[in-house]
This record gives structure tokens, sequence and C-alpha cells, in this order.
């Protein structure tokens, strides 16, 4: 599974971060519909059309697993997105 148990929310979306270019610090958003090759990401606190067309997002507060993704479409304030490189990258 992508998060810790911690970071779960009723069994169907999880909370995670997206790292977005400093000095902006990492929006929130839930993570939402995820199947292998991506997810539905509902972004916390920021405008849809703020959030980079490739970002890192990253599970856990301190970032523990991370998944590199693309945007490809963007409606209200959700986005849906594709992983890129390798599924998981931890460290």
């Amino acid at each position: 599974m992508l998060a810790a148990r911690r970071n779960e929310i009723d069994g169907k979306r999880y909370v995670a971060w997206l790292d977005t270019p400093a000095p902006t610090p990492p929006a929130r958003c839930y993570v939402e519909q995820v199947s292998r090759s991506g997810a539905r990401l509902r972004v916390l606190g920021s405008p849809i059309d703020a959030v980079p067309d490739e970002f890192t997002l990253r599970f856990g507060q301190n970032g523990d697993a991370k998944v590199r993704c693309r945007v490809t479409s963007r409606a209200g304030g959700n986005c849906a997105v594709e992983f890129v490189a390798s599924v998981a990258m931890y460290g």
C-alpha cells in the first residue's frame, strides 16, 4: 500500500502532500481512487491551477514514501495524475 495506515481516512482516501517549488510550502491533498497507474487528488488550500504539471507526491509527514506524478486533467478542486518513473521511492 502506498500510504501508512495512520494516513488513511475512512478506508477510501489518504492524506498526502504535493512538493511544490520553493518558497511555496507543500500543498495538502486527499488521494482518492488509487490504481497502479495513477490517482485522483483533491487539493486543499491551493487553487488547482497552481499545481505544477509534474511534482512529487509524499505520503507521511516525513515523506517516508514518495511517488512522481504528472497531471493528466484538472477540474474543480481535483486533478487526475499518472504515476511516472517508479511506483514508489523511499528515503
